[in-house]
């Protein structure tokens, strides 16, 4: 593999999922002993993350073969087959937990809404199933499941993105930076508006996609000068982050951080030999503490054992997620690099 396919991609999207899934634990448990440690947990910083890599990644497969209909096929087979499943499973095995009676849940417009709103990846119009976690912090079945809308758009803003750029219309770095200001103007503007549930939503996540795929796009100069921008990019973020609360330069920093982890650290190269369980990890964690919350078990037994149990069971659905579902819709190359990648540590 050369140097671009090196990286530590799969460590840092563990990372990620592991962060969401340990704070909507820590959130959705309710239990005072664990609300000092959600600071450390930062869902928005997990969030952005994965937008900077889905952004260098995606622009990298699409520039690989730039036929629409491989590209959209590709971006189906990973992202659909374990979405469906879990809505599907969801709504189907927690009429099981419904205050409404069998019938009642099946036939109730809620559930019906519940399934196209989830399965048309609009899961903002309709969250809840009928009778289902109304004793909980929230009745959502899968409240993370609101990115997965906002990469689709991803999905379909990228081809035309190089459409653009290909025809020679506009020049990529006078589109790119204008695809940047606007969405910073548009986060910031609803951010200080206190009206955080629009500005995280598109056009607001548009600077880290869009940081990734320039990231890939000039990825020999960065590769080059990497040790002499982290400095400067960490002392940037800290400040904006941790002092300032603004927003205008934190998709760069961010994601030149996110950027520098994935090519240094060469230990970390080959983190996901076993296979990539970072989307099972994202899509089953929250309706599986849903359940262990609507049974009260945090409150029942020792909430520690209960949280590890909980993230075994998380890890568990993904890796079966992974062998059982996902690795058999991915095309037959990324099906042979796993394969060549898992052999290759084996023997060593």
């Amino acid at each position: 593999m050369n140097k671009i396919n090196t990286n530590n991609f799969d460590f840092l999207r563990v990372v990620f999922a592991s962060t969401v899934a340990i704070a909507h634990l820590i959130e959705l448990s309710q239990i005072n002993s664990f609300q000092p440690y959600l600071k450390f947990f930062n869902t928005r910083l997990a969030i952005d993350g994965f937008f900077i890599i889905s952004g260098f990644l995606i622009a990298k497969s699409y520039e690989s073969n730039k036929k629409l209909k491989v590209y959209i096929k590709k971006r189906i087979k990973r992202i659909v087959p374990a979405y469906f499943f879990v809505i599907l499973l969801c709504a189907i095995f927690f009429s099981a937990v419904s205050t409404e009676a069998f019938s009642d849940y099946f036939f109730s417009k809620q559930f019906w809404r519940y399934l196209v709103a989830n399965l048309s990846f609009q899961n903002y119009i309709e969250p809840c199933l009928p009778g289902v976690f109304e004793g909980n912090l929230t009745c959502a079945v899968n409240g993370a499941l609101w990115t997965i809308k906002i990469e689709e758009a991803f999905y379909l803003l990228l081809p035309l993105f190089y459409y653009v750029i290909d025809s020679k219309k506009v020049n990529i770095y006078i589109l790119s930076v204008s695809i940047y200001l606007v969405s910073v103007v548009y986060f910031s503007y609803f951010y200080y508006a206190d009206m955080y549930s629009i500005a995280k939503q598109l056009p607001g996540a548009l600077a880290f996609f869009i940081t990734g795929v320039m990231y890939y796009r000039n990825f020999e100069f960065l590769i080059k000068w990497k040790h002499y921008f982290i400095i400067p990019c960490l002392v940037l973020f800290v400040l904006e982050q941790y002092v300032f609360s603004t927003y205008i330069f934190k998709p760069i920093t961010y994601g030149f951080m996110v950027f520098y982890v994935a090519y240094n650290f060469k230990w970390l190269n080959n983190f996901g030999k076993y296979g990539d369980f970072t989307y099972g990890i994202y899509i089953y964690h929250f309706p599986l503490i849903q359940i262990f919350v609507h049974y009260n078990l945090f409150h029942d037994y020792n909430p520690i054992l209960v949280s590890i149990l909980l993230l075994f069971f998380v890890l568990i659905a993904s890796v079966l997620s992974w062998y059982l579902l996902e690795l058999q819709y991915l095309s037959e190359n990324r099906k042979l690099r796993y394969k060549k990648l898992y052999r290759g540590l084996r023997y060593q």
